[in-house]
């Protein structure tokens, strides 16, 4: 009813694929993409769940998020799962589902890591050919990690495109000025943004309100009509491939 061509499933707890397959048989006029974020309920770093979600036609792979150390470490808790060992160097296992994204072409996420992290993750995927990468909402990002403005020109000059969940202008959690969002966006280039909602939870809005919502206020904050295109219609559908 709102006109939107697709929506992604994501899930800290399971694999979305089925669901996402489920509800396209069920309504086939919307493509619905699924895939997995790889927190301990999935065994976190596990290639073997990886590749499952890939034969099953998943899209779309999070690297951990409430299971990442930096999201814990942002929360007060201890230990969580690091893409890097103690030398700096990503994991063995990152390589591994790194070589089942590409040979599958599915989308790599960063999901809640930390900067540095997604520094050498977005770099190691671009030595090996991905072409579907994004960091998962960066605007959040910098609440969570302290990922800065010059740290998103980074990643998106290495060829990832830069996610920003309307969630982050919500009362309910940051309060960033829809504005601030706007200029955020205009400096990275919005032809290297996606906006998404990261809705879902019970005190927002249904997502795809939370959608009409946003690009309502992204228009009245700075973008123009054409560059709100690029980041709810253009760009996500280039990063997914439909």
């Amino acid at each position: 009813d709102m006109g939107m061509q697709g929506i992604v499933l994501k899930s800290h707890e399971y694999p979305t694929h089925p669901v996402a397959a489920t509800t396209s048989d069920l309504v086939p006029d919307v493509t619905v993409l699924g895939g997995i974020a790889l927190d301990v309920e999935v065994g976190g770093l596990n290639v073997h769940a990886v590749k499952a979600t890939a034969d099953m036609g998943g899209r779309i792979v999070w690297m951990p998020t409430y299971s990442a150390k930096a999201d814990r470490e942002a929360k007060g808790l201890d230990g969580g799962i690091s893409l890097l060992d103690n030398s700096g160097t990503l994991v063995p296992e990152v390589h591994d589902i790194l070589e089942l994204i590409k040979s599958h072409d599915m989308v790599l996420a960063t999901g809640h890591i930390s900067t540095a992290e997604s520094m050498a993750l977005v770099a190691e995927a671009r030595n090996m050919g991905i072409q579907r990468v994004v960091v998962t909402h960066g605007t959040t990002m910098s609440f969570w990690t302290g990922m800065t403005l010059e740290d998103m020109k980074t990643l998106a000059g290495m060829g990832a495109f830069i996610e920003h969940c309307l969630h982050v202008v919500m009362p309910t959690t940051h309060r960033l000025d829809p504005k601030d969002l706007a200029q955020t966006i205009l400096a990275i280039g919005p032809e290297k943004c996606i906006l998404s909602t990261d809705f879902g939870q019970d005190f927002h809005p249904m997502p795809a309100e939370g959608m009409r919502m946003g690009i309502a206020t992204m228009l009245r904050s700075g973008l123009e009509e054409v560059e709100v295109g690029m980041l709810v219609k253009d760009n996500p559908s280039r990063l997914m491939g439909t």
